[in-house]
């Protein structure tokens, strides 16, 4: 971590004591989120008293960094995913889609603000980061896996099998993606009904 943010310093011309300060707050506020963010679908649970109490002192710290370095891509990204466990979708979003910004090549990113957007119903934008997320790391089977879940809830049967079929061929054993798979085929002859978006992102 630090190596990076030296190099982004030299870029930022950012003096040592900045970086210094920069990664003080940095890592204070990682060590407060530990074990409130959650990556690659988590069930959220209600945060408890002293977790929110320490979810919000990370903020603040992150905040902190951000007034030093504001394009940093890892503090946007955390921000976001700690609102996301206050359920505060909105603000989610938009912390998640700054870190896009200056992040381009990581398929969490995008796979994460997908999942946000289902919880805020829009679909649309769901399907458009998911696929991206698939873009950028086309052969893992758990992205295309959420992909297809998108686009089963959106009505696209026909996409989200071939995606489904996708994921199955690069990991056949991936039970996962073999019950999705049997989803689509139920929902598509009508013997099940189609989930609804608290269903997908469950």
């Amino acid at each position: 971590m630090v190596e990076v943010i030296q190099k982004i310093g030299e870029f930022m011309n950012l003096t040592e004591n900045q970086i210094s300060e920069f990664n003080s707050y940095y890592n204070k506020a990682c060590t407060l989120q530990k074990g409130i963010i959650l990556i690659d679908g988590y069930r959220p649970k209600n945060l408890g008293f002293f977790e929110k109490m320490r979810a919000k002192k990370a903020i603040y710290n992150f905040e902190k960094a951000l007034e030093i370095y504001p394009e940093s891509w890892q503090t946007l990204f955390f921000i976001g995913k700690i609102y996301q466990r206050f359920r505060d979708y909105e603000k989610s979003l938009n912390f998640i889609e700054l870190s896009m910004k200056y992040e381009t090549q990581n398929h969490v990113l995008p796979q994460e603000a997908s999942l946000v957007c289902m919880h805020l119903n829009q679909i649309a934008k769901a399907i458009e980061y998911s696929k991206l997320s698939i873009n950028i790391n086309p052969e893992n089977v758990a992205l295309l896996g959420n992909h297809a879940m998108n686009l089963l809830v959106a009505e696209f049967d026909v996409e989200a099998k071939d995606i489904i079929e996708k994921a199955i061929l690069l990991h056949p054993q991936d039970k996962i993606n073999r019950n999705i798979k049997q989803k689509i085929e139920n929902v598509i002859l009508k013997k099940e009904k189609r989930p609804k978006f608290n269903d997908a992102i469950q």
